[in-house]
């Protein structure tokens, strides 16, 4: 019992190391880009660079690629995350379609959603974190990782987002976080969940008006009824594999 309970503790301050962690960036590049007020979008997540850079390094040091989740992109994939592209297309026809003045500025939003922020929240939320808590249960771990994923976007009340956007903002960040999860636990990459998280930043960033009301609950709506179709097909398979 005495070593179970230390096993927990341990996971336990792990878990909250690295929410303060990547918290702490988020916030320190927050606190860059209103003092400096940087037009280019290189230099608005800059100061998450760092952070990038030494979750690359841990897992290539570690050789650790596969132990979270990175994995080859099978063809079964592309199918089942298919209500993620229509989640995209919305948001893509929402925003107006992209905004062309500067194919600079596209060029480097692109690369910092993709390559720093998606890939260091999927890395953390689904990766490392997802990974620790499987210790507790395949639901337990989707949950509490996902919650996490959706505190962390409480962080934008500091940037003057109003309540009603962060609160709309949590509630999305949710229900993707239990999307992404459940198609890592499903068997999917999590290159796939990386893909996902780039496009759909980019393309809020880089349009040319701000998503609807609407389109926001649509989108809600998707994300919802796509959790309940993956929960009960991951459900199946850990029943299975306990069977076993």
């Amino acid at each position: 019992m005495k070593g179970i309970d230390l096993v927990n503790k341990k996971i336990g301050f792990t878990i909250v190391g690295l929410e303060f962690l990547l918290m702490f960036f988020y916030v320190l590049n927050g606190a860059y880009v209103s003092i400096t007020q940087p037009s280019s979008p290189f230099l608005q997540f800059v100061m998450l660079i760092p952070l990038a850079i030494g979750l690359f390094m841990y897992i290539a040091s570690k050789k650790k690629w596969d132990h979270y989740f990175f994995r080859k992109i099978d063809k079964e994939s592309i199918l089942i995350v298919s209500p993620l592209l229509l989640v995209l297309c919305i948001v893509l026809i929402s925003s107006k379609g992209l905004n062309f003045e500067s194919i600079t500025d596209l060029l480097f939003m692109f690369i910092m959603q993709m390559f720093v922020v998606a890939f260091i929240e999927e890395t953390v939320f689904r990766g490392i974190m997802l990974r620790m808590l499987l210790a507790k249960g395949t639901f337990t771990a989707i949950w509490i990782s996902s919650i996490l994923f959706g505190v962390t976007h409480s962080l934008q009340l500091l940037g003057g987002q109003s309540v009603e956007d962060t609160v709309i903002q949590i509630v999305y960040a949710l229900l993707v976080g239990l999307v992404l999860s459940l198609l890592i636990m499903d068997g999917h990459s999590i290159i796939m969940t990386i893909l996902f998280h780039g496009f759909n930043n980019f393309f809020n960033f880089m349009g040319n008006e701000e998503s609807s009301m609407m389109s926001a609950s649509i989108i809600i709506f998707v994300l919802f009824v796509y959790t309940i179709f993956l929960w009960r097909r991951v459900k199946k398979k850990v029943h299975f594999q306990v069977q076993i």
